[in-house]
């Protein structure tokens, strides 16, 4: 377990709920002004804390920022996991990534517009997302399609990386429309469709 996971996990009762509130004010308000306009006075103010609290729980505004990604992408991880549990096709678990992927907009579009915009102007956070999460997501897709190979249902002459980077930017790319233009997107249907993408192309059958 992660540092960020198990302060998460041993913090507890009130203490819990104040620390959980903290995470949530700073994705809404970095969220809506902007990382370096999002005094940590902002953040205490919106989760209804002092602004001493939050060091009680972090040591600074980038501590309480990374841990609410870290926070965010455990969930996510913990979802699909619990999911292949039951789902054990290849192809239906490339569909749950990806439509968890979608669904996040959903669940928190406040972290759907910090990931999408605050996130992508640090050079610091994108190479700390790169060497952490993007790794881990990259190394589960990875996994997935190995295994349909070996189950001879994907082709072996195409590189499990190269497809996990196609999904992952076919993905993202839909979550940066639905951030900066509001189009909403039906999680489910859209998987399917990009997975199919991914998996056939876009040529008619014969």
């Amino acid at each position: 377990m992660n540092v960020e996971l198990k302060k998460i996990d041993e913090v507890s009762g009130a203490g819990g709920e104040k620390y959980q509130r903290i995470l949530d004010a700073a994705v809404e308000v970095i969220a809506e002004r902007g990382y370096f306009n999002s005094p940590v006075s902002a953040i205490a103010k919106r989760a209804g804390v002092a602004d001493g609290t939050i060091y009680l729980y972090f040591k600074s505004k980038d501590d309480v920022l990374r841990t609410a990604i870290d926070s965010t992408f455990e969930k996510f991880y913990r979802k699909v996991v619990d999911a292949f549990v039951t789902l054990d096709a290849p192809r239906e678990q490339l569909e749950y990534i990806a439509q968890v992927h979608l669904e996040s907009h959903s669940v928190n579009r406040s972290m759907a517009v910090l990931m999408q915009t605050e996130m992508r102007q640090s050079a610091k956070f994108i190479e700390e997302f790169s060497h952490h999460h993007l790794v881990k997501y990259i190394q589960m897709v990875r996994e997935v399609v190995r295994r349909g190979q070996e189950q001879g249902i994907f082709r072996k002459d195409i590189s499990d990386g190269v497809v996990a980077h196609c999904m992952f930017g076919a993905i993202d790319e839909l979550l940066s429309s639905a951030v900066f233009t509001g189009r909403e997107y039906d999680a489910r249907n859209t998987a399917s469709q990009v997975i199919d993408v991914l998996l056939n192309g876009i040529a008619a059958g014969k």
